[in-house]
């Protein structure tokens, strides 16, 4: 049973070209990320405590964290007692600001004022994590002084909102295989074979993608079924990068 139907362009070509173009098109922006980093990361070493987070502990809302080790989430809790993922957080990585911000800043909106008040949201631990933990209030007190700290804020709240607007664009616009293959190749270990992360469960990914856990259960078996994907113990592990990537990126279509 043949489970793709190729498009124009082999996945291997595909992936080496649009590597090759997003390497030139982002090569001066992370050049320049990277020169202000070692000097951020001296300032939040002074102001800030090194932590470990348990996996599946909140993140404390009046604290601003910098991912060191391991992956969070920004979640909700849904009526089930389920958590229901929006945005994850990777090593090298700002997170948790937005209360300290808001306490800092106040909202100019009633709007946005009556939707943060039913928001029942937090940043979780998906696996253990290792952080630098710095007051807000001290963060922001600092970040007013040191242009370099605060374009990392700026920095990180333009992530997450083009994160947030990327995830709501493909739930109403791309196919169901596309975006589960795009999770996968997104959030596989750098390890040969790179393998899927255990928290990425079935009811994980069908939250994150607002869709049916036995859709994402059809996809998971017609990806093992074609050969992209296998099981080796508990642990789920990619075969094939290049069609995984082809399928994420709709160069090759699933069929489930």
């Amino acid at each position: 049973m043949h489970f793709f139907s190729k498009k124009k362009g082999s996945p291997d070509y595909v992936v080496k070209k649009i590597a090759r173009v997003k390497i030139a098109e982002n090569k001066d922006i992370r050049v320049k990320v990277d020169t202000e980093l070692s000097s951020n990361m001296e300032i939040l070493s002074a102001i800030g405590t090194e932590i470990e987070v348990p996996k599946g502990a909140r993140f404390d809302f009046r604290n601003i964290y910098y991912l060191k080790e391991g992956i969070a989430a920004l979640t909700h809790l849904t009526l089930a007692g389920e958590q229901s993922s929006f945005i994850y957080f990777k090593p090298g990585m700002l997170l948790n600001f937005l209360r300290p911000i808001i306490t800092a800043t106040g909202i100019g909106s009633d709007i946005t004022m009556k939707r943060l008040s039913s928001l029942d949201h937090g940043i979780y631990a998906k696996t253990k994590c290792k952080c630098l933990c710095i007051n807000g209030a001290t963060f922001l007190e600092q970040a007013e002084r040191d242009s370099a700290l605060y374009r990392m804020l700026l920095r990180s709240i333009s992530e997450n909102l083009i994160n947030v607007l990327a995830l709501s664009t493909e739930l109403s616009t791309k196919p169901a295989s596309l975006r589960v293959c795009q999770v996968l190749f997104d959030f596989m270990s750098d390890d040969t074979p790179p393998e899927i992360p255990r928290y990425l469960t079935y009811n994980e990914i069908a939250f994150y993608l607002s869709m049916h856990v036995i859709t994402v259960t059809k996809i998971f078996k017609a990806l093992k079924q074609s050969g992209v994907i296998d099981k080796k113990g508990r642990t789920t592990i990619v075969i094939d990068k290049a069609r995984l990537f082809a399928i994420g990126t709709g160069v090759e279509e699933l069929k489930y």
